[in-house]
């Protein structure tokens, strides 16, 4: 009986043993395996989350590609890559006939490397250092010294330099009433190529007998005549100089720029 009972313990003792190592060699391992699933399973959700959002940003922004690819088109017209001074010799063109001025001539310079502006510094006024004459006369009243403007620093972008964008220096001489030269500095000045006015100049054309400059008699009374309006400015290419005078000369070869700027100088 003590044996039986001997041998019952020693297999209720091996059979622990072979539970505990099952447990370890075969249940513990599908636990761990378990756990490290429920691990990647979570992160794989939170990928995916990442991938949702972005796709639906993504999703947002092509729906406004239309617009945006509209709008970088109309940045390219306004200041392209070459000079295309052509293009800008025809909206001239067509802003005359629509104000009803004349173009008698265009002047375009060389493209020029851009520089970025500086502030000016505001003049100051020396104050008078106090002399013994001064000093012994006595002034009855005090004079505020005025102070210093403050400079508005210009805006300028650090991206835009020298090597990646110049200048072209342009002047148009039209002929028209004040109104008319008002209009056509406005429509040149909002059209699809940018360009800067700078500066305007008028000149009159003065006569003596009511005849016009040429000649030929007109309705207007003596000592009037016709009222040349010089608009100077820039327009603007997305280039370096040197690239930009080889397009200005590409277009002189070919012909394009002279028979625009030919057409624009003898409309009327």
């Amino acid at each position: 009986m003590t044996k039986n009972r001997l041998h019952l313990v020693i297999a209720l003792a091996i059979g622990a043993v072979v539970l505990v190592g099952g447990f370890f060699l075969g249940v513990q391992p599908q636990l761990a395996s378990a756990a490290s699933n429920r691990e990647q399973q979570q992160s794989i959700d939170s990928t995916n989350d990442t991938y949702r959002a972005e796709l639906a940003r993504l999703a947002a922004q092509s729906a406004k590609l239309p617009a945006m690819r509209r709008e970088a088109a109309a940045l390219e017209r306004s200041v392209p890559s070459s000079a295309d001074t052509s293009a800008f010799y025809k909206e001239v063109d067509g802003v005359a006939a629509s104000t009803g001025v004349t173009v008698s001539g265009i002047t375009t310079s060389w493209a020029a490397a851009y520089t970025p502006p500086v502030a000016e510094t505001p003049a100051t006024t020396p104050t008078d250092a106090a002399s013994p004459s001064a000093a012994a006369t006595p002034s009855p009243t005090t004079t505020a010294t005025p102070s210093t403007p403050a400079v508005t620093a210009p805006v300028t972008d650090a991206q835009i330099t020298a090597s990646n964008f110049s200048t072209i220096a342009i002047s148009i001489d039209v002929t028209g009433s004040f109104e008319q030269a008002l209009a056509f500095t406005s429509g040149v000045q909002n059209g699809e190529r940018l360009f800067l006015v700078n500066d305007i100049k008028s000149t009159r054309a003065e006569t003596t007998d009511g005849s016009a400059t040429d000649g030929s008699t007109t309705d207007t009374p003596a000592g009037s005549g016709a009222t040349t309006w010089t608009l100077s400015g820039f327009i603007y290419v997305l280039s370096d100089a040197a690239s930009a005078q080889s397009s200005q000369k590409s277009e002189s070869g070919s012909g394009a720029a002279a028979d625009a700027s030919s057409t624009t100088a003898s409309k009327g």
